[in-house]
């Protein structure tokens, strides 16, 4: 598979598990509290606006993703697909794990645990997608 479908492919299972995350979010109301902060606003109202949510990253993420991913062999500066590719699955680890939700693993049902794990393995297969597609162009490193 060249770099190029590879991180078209890494992008939609990445928005994939963005859309289930949203979905088990609002369904069990786990409201996005990164670090614990929280705003006055409902579940969906916090997808919508593009906060997320406990277990779904922002919306803008797994968006701009696909929109990259699929610019991925037209751009002329061919390498940064990658790098905004990696760049966002990398964040994503990062918002997991700084959610409150994730450290609450008795809280978990099925569906939670599923979300979790989904958006922890798309994003890392999201940032090898983006690794490799950036060493394609920019060289190794």
């Amino acid at each position: 598979m060249t770099p190029e479908r590879f991180l078209v492919a890494a992008a939609a299972a990445f928005a994939g598990a963005g859309a289930f995350g949203s979905a088990v979010s609002v369904r069990h109301e786990i409201p996005g509290e990164p670090f614990g902060v929280s705003i006055p606003l409902s579940v969906p109202t916090g997808l919508l606006v593009g906060w997320g949510a406990g277990v779904a990253a922002p919306w803008p993420m797994p968006v701009t993703g696909l929109v990259v991913a699929l610019s991925a062999g037209k751009e002329k500066r061919r390498g940064l697909p990658g790098v905004i590719c990696q760049s966002l699955g990398l964040g994503c680890i990062a918002g997991t794990l700084i959610e409150p939700v994730t450290y609450r693993p008795r809280s978990w049902t099925p569906a939670v645990a599923g979300a979790i794990a989904g958006n922890l393995m798309a994003s890392v297969i999201l940032v090898a997608a983006g690794r490799r597609a950036r060493r394609r162009y920019l060289g190794s490193g």
